[in-house]
Order: C-alpha cells, then structure tokens, then sequence
C-alpha cells in the first residue's frame, strides 16, 4: 500500500510540474475552463441571494390599500381603525399623502425632483399587516374583502411580488442547471481534446515506455492527474473570477437594498459550495482524460 501511494503521489506531482513547465501550453486551456465555469457559478450565487431575498419578504404579509381622492384624512384614519378589528389582521397605518411625500423624500434620494413637483400626487394609503399564523389563502381573501369597500380605489398584496420573484426565481435555477451541463460538457471536451493531443505529441516517448514493459495504466495515470489539475486549476480560477463579480456588483445592490431600509449585501460560495465546485471540475477533468486518451494508448505500440 505504501508503494501503490507513493507511486501515485509521485505520479501527481509529475503530471503538475508537467503543467507549471509549460504555462504556454495550458494557460489559454485553463482561461477558457475558468471562464466556462464561472458562468453556471455566477448563475447559482444569483439564484442562491434571490433565495435569501425572498426569505426577507415572505413575514410579514402586507397588503397596500390605496384610499380614493374623495376620502378626508378623518375617515382615512376610522377606516383604519376599523380594520384593526377585522379578523387575520395584525394592525393598520393610516398614512397621509403629506406623510408618504415626506417619506418618499427621506427615502429615495430625489428630494431636488420632488420639491419641484407643484402638488402632491400621492394618494393616502392604509398599510394592513396580517397575523403571521395567516395562510396565503386567508389573506388573499382578506384582500379581497377589504377591497370591496366604497373608501378604497386599489388593494394591493405584497405576494404578488413573491410570486413574480418566485417565477423569476424557476427561470434562473433552470437556466443554471441547463448552463451548468452545458459547460460541464464543455470542460469535458476542452480538456479531453487537449490531454488527446498532449499523448500525440508524446508518441515516441510512450512507445519507448511500452517497450521497456510499461503497462497502459502506468503511462494512463500521469494523464489523469494532469486532467484533474487541469479542471482544478480552472475551477479556482473561476472562483475568483465569481468573487470579483460579487465584490463589483455588491456596491450596487447594497445601495439598491439601502432604498428600501434593508440591509441586504450580497453573499458568494460558502466553503462547502467551494469544495462541491473543486470537486466537481476535478472529477470531469479525470474523466475527460480517462476517456480521451486510453483509446489512442492502445493504439501506440511499440516498433
């Protein structure tokens, strides 16, 4: 067993110092696997922080009433007052044009644009929460029976935006999953093609390894390590490429997040997601090489 390891081990180290001999030949190899990888990855911490989004809206349930033009703040403020008694729900703000311009205004960052507005063309809003042991279905209807009062233009469900955020969340976790194989075949033709060729240019020295009784594996196993490098290398180059993507677009976010008082940053690989994603690119370059160049072994025999 000591032996076999020590084969192995010196086997791995030779197949790398193969690569850092000859940065020429893999460098364009190892960009082109970074930038194939880095696409499903970047697809998934997308998916994953619309994930955690959408933990942040799903309590409390809010529903927006819209109050029509004709109703005084007095009976704004009795409706909402009213509403507190109904069943399923947990409170009700009545807020005034006048507060919601001011609120507008500390909020959204254009007081110059708003002081030049001539009047004030919010509406009054009655913002009713529902008690968190409601199911959706109660308050869908609880949004329902509130909007069939005289008072009130508009009700609006903040579910709606989950369930669009929801829907937007199923095309981008398809559209990983289908860029993820794809690129995944990718790495797996990238490296194969290149290991095929590295064993075409070695053909004499293989040939001279056959006749000094060399078996297949023997001369196999150096190609595998260098397989597996290889999509190591380009995993954690794609790595760092999805970490500088998250670094540049955090700032953004953040300031978008900061409109709406959240305090949302954007989050990258976990270490586990790391390892899986290491793993992963190793395993397909193993295999693309297993695949790749024991078909041409067999045909190099010693003249």
């Amino acid at each position: 067993m000591a032996n076999f390891l020590r084969i192995h081990i010196e086997q791995g180290g030779q197949a790398f110092k193969e690569i850092v001999a000859r940065p020429a030949n893999h460098l364009l190899t190892i960009l082109v696997l970074a930038v194939a990888l880095s696409l499903p990855t970047t697809l998934f911490l997308l998916s994953k922080n619309l994930l955690e989004v959408k933990g942040q809206w799903q309590s409390p349930t809010q529903i927006t009433v819209y109050l029509a033009e004709n109703v005084s703040q007095k009976e704004g403020t009795n409706l909402a007052k009213a509403l507190t008694k109904v069943k399923d729900i947990a409170s009700a703000e009545y807020i005034s044009p006048d507060l919601g311009l001011e609120q507008l205004r500390a909020h959204s960052g254009f007081e110059q644009s708003i002081s030049l507005l001539e009047e004030n063309p919010l509406p009054a809003v009655i913002l009713v929460t529902a008690i968190e042991t409601a199911t959706p279905n109660d308050v869908s209807m609880l949004a329902t029976t509130i909007g069939l009062k005289s008072q009130i233009e508009e009700v609006r469900l903040d579910r709606d935006w989950l369930q669009r955020l929801q829907a937007l969340e199923q095309v981008i976790l398809a559209l990983t999953v289908t860029f993820s194989l794809l690129m995944l075949i990718g790495v797996f033709l990238i490296i194969g093609n290149t290991l095929r060729l590295t064993v075409l240019s070695h053909k004499e020295e293989i040939q001279v390894m056959k006749l000094v009784g060399a078996t297949d594996s023997f001369i196999l196993r150096p190609y595998l390590y260098q397989g597996a490098w290889l999509g190591l290398s380009g995993a954690i180059l794609a790595w760092f490429i999805t970490l500088l993507v998250t670094l540049f677009l955090d700032r953004a976010v953040s300031s978008l997040a900061a409109l709406y008082d959240s305090q949302f940053m954007l989050s990258g690989l976990r270490a586990d997601e790391l390892i899986i994603l290491l793993l992963l690119a190793s395993f397909t370059g193993l295999l693309a090489a297993r695949l790749a160049t024991a078909k041409h072994l067999k045909k190099l025999n010693p003249v």
